[in-house]
């Protein structure tokens, strides 16, 4: 090693294996990040920006690296807002701060502050026009809306002088562009913490806790897609139980974030104290309120408690801290709301608010005093664990965490008459024990009573790195980013797929409309509710834009040839519309198994676009072709149209066969099969992933072609697809065949119709081969009407039709039915009832 080497290692307190390490931790976990989608996509450039920050400041000397944090935290800003939100949101924020700073008396500058508030509010309320876009407010609110009231708190009662880079560092903190629920950092804490200590231990636990908080994130997404319950399902005892349980678990997501921001603030020196520690094991309600959200308790201490505390001891101690305390949950609460108005736009006064707060305040204060007489009967001696002890700890623990969730589903519910609403719905009907339920809380209580004390909690002192707790966080991200691996997980079986998959979802879950109508922190969280400027601002152009439909939660895996399909009576919330399946797994309204007397029914397969991927339901092209035939053939041969829609996104043609049998059950007249670009491909690489699966192949004729391929389950994928090549045609046209011959022995029309992307013109082999098996072809080709192609896909990166190409391909399939599909439109139907049976 050099001597440079050396000096730069000595000036960063590092030695090279402990920065190796580190790095090599943080790039396991940006994969982690990427494979599970961990928030937004703009969380993942923020994070890969901040660990390529970390790689520059670790090696600076000490008086360059907190300019170097601020010039990273205003790249962050420019990274994920934009140039023209990032000026307006820093241009800002130098006001407020600037006012803090004025040559004035301290009355003066807060008289002053409050008036630009009020101008602000009026603007955020929208009862005036702000000049900036709204995808600044939740952060503007979330950078100022409390640090400013620390900050001045500091400036008034802390004579140490205030550098201007500090100051900016910690309004525009790094990770604060993209979350805009923010821990309530102190100023104070945030200036003395910098590299208070060596610097290796603050990186190591910034890492420890970036991976805590994503394991919180993905235990969340655990328990929202898996247990959560509508309130509307809550129809037993134990239903209710899992829907409150459930319902409180909901706040992983809170501390998991929290962990992270904290975490990214260490990797640059900032050695703050935990947001949270180990809440769920609460003994007491004192106990909770010091664990949860540690930095508000404080905050709340600080500016509210101690300096009415100190003012009203004079009336007694103990009135003091029954009035001070009750006056801090009371501050919470119409503090709460406040941080509501700046992220959302609203302030809400809600009883399940006021009943929540009030409640944990007069349990807390009757729990404070209490444990006040308890403590002084206890100071005279030393406590020992005796079994005793250990029974009343266990027994506090469960008491304090059911009566928890029982208040937590009372705050988070709709309104007060819904919450009670669950409790008469809880005795209308049995059904089977949730029995995951029992299991969950004595694992809590029993872990509980052996890792909780009610004693108070202080700050841990500086803690040397833990081999154990470094093997940990290196094994969890490398399992985590191995099992998000799509072709890992799809091999473990439909329902170990399924949960993985659901677990790197992002989007919501069907029963998100029902469950959290209304939740405080669930609603402040989800900024694609919102502020959908915001959202669109964090999802510019995401990394796996054509994957999104596997993000949402939308599809599940089977064990059958297709391998997925849609999720039935699924419901979710997209930045282009709702997606909504029915209850046969259908992107479509409801449909009865069979057709009514006098309807004729077409069944749609096809991939993404034909599931109307990137619109809203009522947008599809094939809501549009249904609602047109019944409008202008009202007076015709049949009493209604019905188009049943089996797209589903990623569909090749030999999925469509495979449920081709589930398809014909719903007795169709006439199947619509729409083909896209690259057919005979999709077709042979289908079969090769199948067969490499182990997946029995239906079709005796593509099991001959296999057979002839020599490919098995250990060819791998190149040297499969390789062996198929002479065979593609044939591939493609077994499909068809098999699609045409089922119909025609059911009396059913097949028509193949070609959908192109761009300036695609029709597969030629593809038409061939389906004009061979019987199908008749039709072409959508020149559906644009001479509109530019650019103006009616997604995006740039994303050839999906918007709403105005599914408009214009609904038009175009029209026009074509009515000139080569008579059968649609003239009753030449017998009775075919018997076939169907």
């Amino acid at each position: 090693m050099t001597s440079v080497m050396k000096r730069s290692f000595a000036r960063s307190g590092l030695t090279a294996w402990q920065f190796a390490l580190l790095i090599g931790q943080l790039l396991l976990l940006t994969l982690v990040i990427r494979q599970f989608q961990i928030e937004s996509r703009a969380f993942l450039r923020l994070a890969i920006l901040a660990f390529l920050g970390f790689a520059v400041h670790a090696w600076l000397p000490l008086r360059y690296r907190l300019p170097f944090f601020l010039g990273l935290s205003f790249a962050g800003i420019g990274v994920v807002l934009g140039l023209v939100n990032g000026v307006w949101l820093v241009a800002l924020g130098l006001i407020l701060i600037g006012i803090c700073h004025l040559p004035v008396k301290m009355p003066l500058r807060v008289a002053l502050l409050l008036l630009v508030a009020a101008a602000l509010a009026f603007l955020r309320a929208d009862w005036l026009h702000a000049p900036w876009p709204s995808a600044i407010w939740p952060i503007l609110g979330s950078m100022f809306m409390f640090r400013l009231i620390v900050y001045l708190y500091d400036l008034a009662h802390d004579r140490a002088p205030v550098s201007p880079t500090r100051t900016l560092a910690y309004f525009f903190l790094l990770p604060n562009v993209c979350f805009p629920l923010f821990p309530v950092v102190d100023f104070k804490t945030f200036r003395r913490s910098h590299y208070d200590s060596a610097p290796y231990p603050i990186y190591q636990i910034g890492v420890d806790w970036i991976a805590r908080g994503v394991l919180h994130l993905i235990l969340y997404r655990l328990v929202y897609y898996h247990f959560t319950l509508a309130p509307s399902e809550v129809a037993s005892p134990a239903t209710l139980a899992q829907y409150m349980l459930s319902t409180f678990l909901l706040y992983l997501r809170v501390s998991g974030q929290f962990h992270v921001i904290v975490g990214l603030l260490h990797l640059f020196g900032f050695n703050l104290p935990e947001t949270h520690h180990r809440y769920y094991l609460a003994s007491s309600f004192t106990d909770f309120w010091r664990r949860i959200n540690i930095y508000w308790k404080d905050f709340m201490l600080k500016v509210v408690y101690y300096p009415l505390y100190f003012t009203l001891r004079r009336w007694g101690t103990t009135q003091a801290l029954v009035l001070s305390t009750l006056f801090v949950f009371l501050a919470t609460w119409l503090l709460h709301s406040y941080q509501w108005f700046w992220l959302r736009g609203s302030f809400p006064v809600l009883w399940q608010d006021l009943f929540f707060w009030g409640i944990l305040g007069v349990l807390v204060v009757l729990n404070a005093l209490w444990e006040a007489k308890r403590g002084r009967e206890r100071s005279l001696r030393r406590s020992a664990w005796t079994a005793g002890g250990v029974a009343s700890l266990t027994l506090r623990t469960g008491a304090t965490f059911a009566f928890l969730c029982l208040l937590w589903s009372l705050w988070t519910a709709e309104s007060v008459s819904t919450w009670l609403a669950l409790w008469g719905g809880a005795a209308e009907r049995p059904t089977p024990a949730t029995g995951w339920l029992p299991t969950v809380l004595l694992a809590t209580i029993l872990v509980g009573s052996t890792t909780t004390s009610a004693a108070p909690m202080t700050r841990p002192a500086p803690r040397a790195v833990c081999p154990s707790t470094r093997a940990i966080t290196l094994a969890s991200p490398l399992a985590l980013a191995a099992l998000g691996v799509p072709d890992v997980y799809s091999r473990l079986g439909a329902s170990t797929a399924n949960f993985i998959h659901s677990l790197r979802s992002g989007g919501l879950s069907r029963l998100d409309n029902a469950l959290l109508e209304r939740g405080y922190y669930e609603d402040l969280l989800r900024v694609d509710r919102f502020n959908s400027q915001l959202w669109e601002v964090y999802m510019n152009k995401p990394l796996d834009w054509l994957d999104a439909f596997e993000a949402s939660g939308l599809e599940r895996f089977t064990d059958d040839f297709a391998q997925k399909e849609l999720v039935p009576s699924f419901r979710s919330l997209t930045r282009h519309g709702t997606i909504t399946t029915n209850r046969w797994g259908m992107r479509d309204r409801d449909y009865d198994h069979q057709p009514a007397p006098g309807t004729y029914r077409v069944a749609l397969l096809g991939a993404s676009t034909v599931m109307g991927w990137g619109v809203g339901d009522e947008q599809t092209f094939e809501s549009l072709l249904e609602a047109r035939l019944n409008h202008d053939h009202a007076n015709g041969p049949f009493a209604k149209y019905e188009i049943l829609n089996f797209g589903v996104p990623n569909y090749s043609p030999l999925q469509q066969l495979g449920i081709f049998d589930k398809v014909l059950s719903f007795g169709p007249h006439a199947v619509f099969y729409v083909a896209t670009r690259n057919e005979v491909l999709q077709s042979a690489r289908y079969l090769a992933a199948v067969t490499r699966k182990g997946i029995p192949v239906p079709n005796p004729l593509l099991r001959a072609v296999v057979e002839r391929a020599h490919i098995d389950a250990a060819t791998g994928e190149t040297v499969a697809l390789r062996r198929l090549e002479p065979f593609l045609l044939e591939i493609l046209s077994a499909t068809y065949d098999d699609i045409v011959k089922r119909c025609r022995e059911r009396s059913v029309l097949p028509v193949w119709i070609f959908l192109p992307h761009r300036q695609d013109t029709a597969p030629v082999d593809a038409a061939r081969i389906a004009t061979a098996a019987g199908f008749t072809v039709l072409t959508l080709e020149g559906y644009e009407q001479g509109h530019d192609p650019a103006t009616l896909r997604l995006a740039e990166w994303d050839d999906h039709p918007n709403a105005l190409g599914h408009r214009l391909i609904a038009g175009a399939l029209y026009r074509r039915l009515t000139e080569h599909v008579p059968e649609l439109f003239v009753d030449q139907r017998k009775d075919r009832t018997a076939s169907h049976r």
